[in-house]
């Protein structure tokens, strides 16, 4: 994840410097779409496969022939559309764009079963690999095309390349699976994939484009670029934690889902560490954010940064919990309480981005935070609930996070103070301030989590992968055993142990 985010941020910030923030923002238009309909490409059925126990041989490949039917029907309809969109955006540029960004539908449909096979076995070397040359081949394109004079195209460029290159390189790891029509096995999974669809549907397509879709149609592609841009920031962090620790999650909390203790512990752990993590480093986005825009997209992109300093901290919020919440819901066979729960994020998301949308992407972003801040006290009780955690050990696992949050923005702030006018004295001293802050914190007011830290990075290293403690489970099985796992409510309330 860390080769593929920097890859893109590194080409991200080369394309916004060339073609600046107009062109941008037609791109990003057209992006607001593909991210609302690309989440019907994923019916659910991914979730399932890495969930089950075990899975029918043909069952993949039953999984992959509905992915290309929907990503084709979406690709013909994107085509067909483009004008509509392009009116409703108003930017006529925009029906072009369209029509040439329809066919990455169809490609983006033919990697998701690749892809959760690999999450199902835990090869993620394997992703990896595919995951990073897709970026960079994807990357490189682009900035020759804005290079080039492309302007927006070169954006284009990149998404196209990136999409097609990732399908290639997890067919040549070996995931991919040939289409077929023993289209019965998926009445097995229907049940649970429906409601996972309708879940992700909310939380992924719904809650995480509705502001999107509301700057551009209301206040104009510049408007959107600036909160666009802020936005991809405020992502970054939480796409790093949900790609890699959820990744991780979800097969793991599936396996030990008749494990109550197992899975406290290891929601603690997770939690615990993540925060220590991603807080401090969403204050350290948040205080550097004057010099990081300046320096990094231009003059031009100034009236992002207060925009990146509100969001900095719904994206520190989201870090945290986003990752670990829908992996232990549906690890443990909860697809109904995952869709309740996405209704929940998604109505409260909606009202807080709506009140915020008459005084411009400032406040939609104020909006938006703080509706991720009022929704903390469900994560708790949704962990209360599952795993019996006590609301004062959740708060608990928050402190070193925020503790040492504190210090490396305040750290930051005196340097920036010092030395004002300077943004590349100020970025490189007060990041090494920052650090240096955090570091001295965790080690003097919290050194039992700088010893957990310390002893993870030592692991990864050590041993060169995952931990497999955990047996990774049956890629088949027999007609017998093909149900969902039963929630652990049914067995430890019991006493029944693994």
């Amino acid at each position: 994840m860390i080769g593929r985010e920097v890859s893109r941020t590194v080409f991200t910030v080369l394309l916004a410097r060339i073609i600046g923030p107009d062109a941008f923002g037609i791109v990003a238009q057209a992006l607001v779409y593909i991210g609302l309909v690309g989440l019907l490409l994923d019916q659910g059925f991914s979730s399932a496969l890495i969930q089950r126990v075990h899975v029918e041989p043909n069952m993949p490949g039953a999984v992959v022939t509905v992915n290309l039917v929907v990503g084709l029907v979406l690709t013909g309809l994107t085509v067909a559309i483009a004008p509509v969109w392009a009116s409703f955006m108003d930017s006529p540029e925009l029906t072009l764009v369209l029509v040439v960004l329809a066919p990455v539908l169809l490609i983006r449909s033919a990697a998701i079963t690749p892809r959760a096979l690999l999450l199902r076995n835990m090869e993620f070397r394997k992703i990896g690999i595919a995951d990073i040359s897709a970026a960079m081949v994807g990357g490189i394109l682009g900035a020759a095309v804005a290079l080039s004079g492309g302007s927006y195209w070169a954006l284009v460029a990149q998404m196209v390349a990136t999409d097609a290159v990732l399908v290639v390189m997890l067919t040549a790891v070996g995931a991919g699976r040939w289409p077929n029509l023993h289209l019965r096995y998926l009445r097995e999974i229907a049940p649970f994939s429906v409601r996972a669809f309708s879940a992700g549907l909310l939380t992924t397509s719904v809650s995480r484009n509705i502001d999107n879709l509301l700057i551009g149609r209301l206040q104009g592609a510049e408007a959107l670029a600036f909160y666009g841009l802020a936005y991809r920031l405020l992502l970054l962090p939480v796409q790093l934690a949900c790609t890699t620790v959820g990744a991780v999650l979800f097969p793991l909390f599936s396996r030990l889902s008749d494990d109550l203790a197992a899975l406290r512990a290891e929601m603690a752990r997770t939690t615990r560490t993540l925060a220590v993590l991603t807080v401090p480093a969403m204050a350290l986005v948040a205080a550097a954010a004057p010099q990081l825009v300046s320096l990094l997209f231009g003059p031009q992109w100034m009236p992002a940064v207060p925009i990146v300093q509100v969001l900095a901290m719904a994206g520190a919020v989201q870090a945290v919990y986003q990752p670990s919440t829908t992996p232990i819901v549906l690890g443990l066979g909860r697809a109904s309480l995952n869709l309740r729960y996405a209704w929940l994020t998604t109505l409260v998301s909606t009202v807080g981005i709506v009140a915020g949308l008459p005084w411009g992407p400032l406040t939609v972003a104020v909006g938006y935070t703080a509706a991720t801040v009022l929704l903390v006290p469900v994560e708790w009780l949704l962990r209360r609930h599952l795993l019996h955690m006590t609301l004062r050990s959740q708060i608990v696992s928050l402190v070193p996070g925020a503790h040492t949050a504190v210090w490396v923005a305040a750290a930051y702030l005196v340097v920036a103070i010092s030395i004002p006018g300077h943004d590349a004295l100020v970025l490189l001293f007060g990041a090494t301030a920052s650090i240096a802050a955090g570091l001295a914190v965790l080690h003097f007011a919290h050194r039992s989590q700088l010893m957990e830290l310390v002893r993870m990075v030592g692991r990864v290293i050590g041993r060169g992968g995952v931990d497999q403690s955990v047996a990774p489970p049956e890629s088949t099985a027999s007609p017998a055993d093909g149900a969902e796992r039963p929630p652990p409510e049914a067995s430890t309330h019991h006493g029944a142990r693994r």
